[in-house]
């Protein structure tokens, strides 16, 4: 016979309560406060110099993966990137971030340890998608970084101002639409065609030179009799 358990509040049962009600992943443009869970430098190839942060985040378990910010472009430059990356450190109250190697199951990677369980705020823009397989999808991007509790920026922090970025964010910020529109292009592509099949200027043929078409095309291809046997 099954016996009933009895519940217990205590340390672990707080860090439950907190997932109460919330779905698996973030899904929305807005802005999170959470606690970074993962950060893997990612690079770019065929030549290419560019580099990346991709951040998981975890606020009270509604959860974004491959949250990335490009901060060297492919000749190698910082790019906007940098500045979130450097805000990201302020939020998080660290002063140095090294690069770490580790072993996975998956081969070595390249990690940023500093990061991660550090809690800070990001302020997350949807982008919609089409995939490989003609599927939609979506992705975030890094649009912001913001002090947890305060959210105030770093230059609103620098400059003692009071925190209306993130806010102002929140209200003005739409998803942002990538996804390939194979109809309305397919479309398009047709209109273009079937005007450019047409000469608005071209002069109609007269009567006579409409008789004259159809009586060459007759001469040129007289009709047969199928009944009449070879």
């Amino acid at each position: 016979m099954n016996q009933p358990m009895s519940f217990m509040w205590d340390q672990n049962a707080a860090e439950l309560a907190k997932k109460a009600g919330s779905s698996g992943g973030i899904s929305e443009t807005g802005a999170y406060e959470g606690v970074i869970t993962s950060a893997i430098y990612s690079f770019g190839k065929d030549g290419s110099q560019s580099q990346a942060l991709e951040l998981s985040l975890d606020c009270n378990g509604a959860k974004a993966n491959y949250l990335r910010i490009n901060y060297l472009g492919k000749d190698g430059a910082q790019t906007f990137g940098m500045g979130l990356v450097t805000a990201l450190m302020w939020a998080a109250q660290i002063k140095q971030a090294t690069a770490q190697q580790v072993n996975t199951e998956n081969g070595p990677e390249w990690q940023c340890p500093a990061l991660v369980g550090k809690k800070v705020g990001l302020m997350l823009q949807k982008v919609l998608y089409t995939k490989s397989d003609g599927s939609d999808g979506y992705k975030f991007e890094v649009r912001h970084v913001f002090q947890p509790g305060t959210r105030k920026t770093y230059a609103e922090y620098a400059d003692n101002k009071p925190a209306e970025t993130i806010t102002a964010l929140e209200l003005s910020m739409k998803d942002k639409d990538d996804r390939i529109q194979g109809g309305q292009q397919s479309a398009s592509a047709g209109r273009t065609q079937s005007a450019g099949n047409h000469n608005p200027y071209a002069v109609p043929d007269s009567r006579l030179q409409q008789a004259a078409r159809q009586h060459a095309q007759q001469q040129a291809a007289p009709e047969f009799d199928d009944d009449i046997p070879f």
